[in-house]
């Protein structure tokens, strides 16, 4: 990234991930790493949580480079942040970090040139307008909140402050936090155009063919590679699982005897290689497995997985097809970047989520089919996706189905009245 900063997740001895952010020298970040371990993984947060969480305060210190600002000072002298600057960390909190990078670059180089920053902008080529989702600008700017309140109170812990000052800072601090409250946008936007979806049984059809190992317009050429991301797509369109669920079954969490599959929470497995370590983000669970299924995943770890003699040092079912190491969640990234370049037959926006409300589309209309209550509906769709019992997350996996529910509902009722008020003429 042209800034210098990022985020590096390192693995400690007990298998534990843990992100840190480094500087443009490429060394840990002190505040940022203190904050990241009291105050996110302190409260037994999961690691992709602390990554998200850094990447947060590393929008900050971008937006203090591109301002010039020097927070520590501002500290020591008891104040934080002015309205207009709040102003301005609210509006790059929606841009992408890519462009707030470039930003920081540009700054630097106008300082090192002894240029003003005001010419550089009024010189500098107008950066493409494009944004985050109002959820990522709400959780960056949520997150730059509590790194600043920790910040000062941090200070005010510390002997050395007047009184004065110290009293300063508090209300500073609280002004601060009120401030950037009131402008955290809502996430629940009333725009619901755009938004996820599952896809129709057409393009469920048209995928399965694509990926089908004998199809004449499968994008990969190595035998492996086929199988395994057939098999992968299987799983997730028939399963409806998360991709980090996905590459952390082992084939032994796998029995066939039962013709089942047990979804574990192991996180910070020290078993597991990868740096990036696919995370199980709902409730564990054994899952039923149709004859077909089981059947095409023994055919793989037979006639494929066993191929890879470094497939043979883990349990991870699916696998790297040079190295036999552990799929990682990257790889899965590629495969569906290929579907969508190499196969324009099916959609711009197919990705592995996309597969999981297919999968909760399917079971409304199962579910419609056979009658059950919307109490029990929501009971079996809440266990087989590891949800909480209580959990309204169904409302976000079933739009295309309602959507579809409700058009048919509407063309009935527009139908019902258009010939109602024929039979009155």
């Amino acid at each position: 990234m042209p800034s210098g900063y990022r985020v590096k997740t390192v693995t400690l001895s007990s298998g534990e991930r843990l992100p840190v952010l480094l500087d443009r020298e490429g060394l840990p970040m002190f505040a940022p790493t203190v904050f990241a371990l009291t105050e996110v993984r302190g409260k037994n947060r999961a690691a992709n949580t602390i990554g998200i969480v850094l990447r947060s305060v590393m929008a900050f210190h971008l937006f203090l480079d591109t301002r010039d600002i020097d927070f520590n000072g501002r500290i020591a002298s008891g104040e934080l942040l002015s309205l207009g600057e709040v102003e301005d960390l609210t509006r790059l909190c929606r841009r992408p970090l890519s462009e707030l990078a470039t930003l920081s670059s540009l700054s630097k180089s106008a300082a090192s040139k002894i240029v003003s920053l005001e010419k550089i902008r009024m010189n500098a080529q107008p950066l493409p307008l494009s944004e985050v989702v109002p959820d990522v600008a709400a959780s960056r700017l949520r997150y730059i909140r509590m790194y600043i309140e920790w910040l000062a109170m941090e200070r005010l812990s510390r002997h050395g402050l007047a009184p004065s000052v110290a009293s300063k800072l508090g209300d500073t601090t609280k002004f601060i936090a009120e401030t950037i409250n009131a402008r955290i946008p809502n996430g629940s936007s009333r725009n619901t155009l755009g938004q996820r979806e599952g896809v129709s049984e057409e393009t469920v059809a048209e995928l399965l063919r694509v990926v089908d190992p004998h199809s004449p317009d499968n994008p990969w050429r190595d035998l492996h590679t086929r199988y395994r991301n057939a098999l992968l797509i299987h799983w997730l369109l028939y399963l409806g699982l998360r991709i980090g669920e996905v590459l952390g079954v082992r084939v032994s969490d796998i029995v066939p005897y039962h013709k089942e599959v047990t979804i574990h929470r192991r996180a910070d497995d020290p078993a597991d290689p990868r740096r990036y370590q696919p995370q199980t983000k709902t409730r564990a669970r054994v899952l039923p497995i149709s004859d077909t299924l089981l059947a095409q995943t023994q055919a793989y770890i037979l006639n494929h997985r066993r191929a890879l003699p470094q497939a043979k040092k883990h349990a991870f079912l699916f696998v790297a097809s040079r190295t036999g190491q552990p799929m990682t969640l990257a790889a899965v990234g590629k495969l569906f970047k290929e579907l969508r370049e190499r196969c324009p037959s099916l959609p711009k926006g197919l990705s592995g989520h996309v597969l999981r409300h297919t999968w909760n589309d399917a079971f409304s209309k199962k579910m419609d089919e056979k009658g059950a209550t919307p109490e029990n509906e929501r009971q079996a769709r809440s266990y087989l996706m590891g949800w909480s019992p209580t959990s309204d997350t169904a409302t976000v996996y079933t739009r295309r189905h309602v959507r579809n529910k409700a058009k048919e509902v509407s063309l009935d009722l527009q139908d019902q009245l258009v010939n109602r008020r024929k039979g009155d003429e």
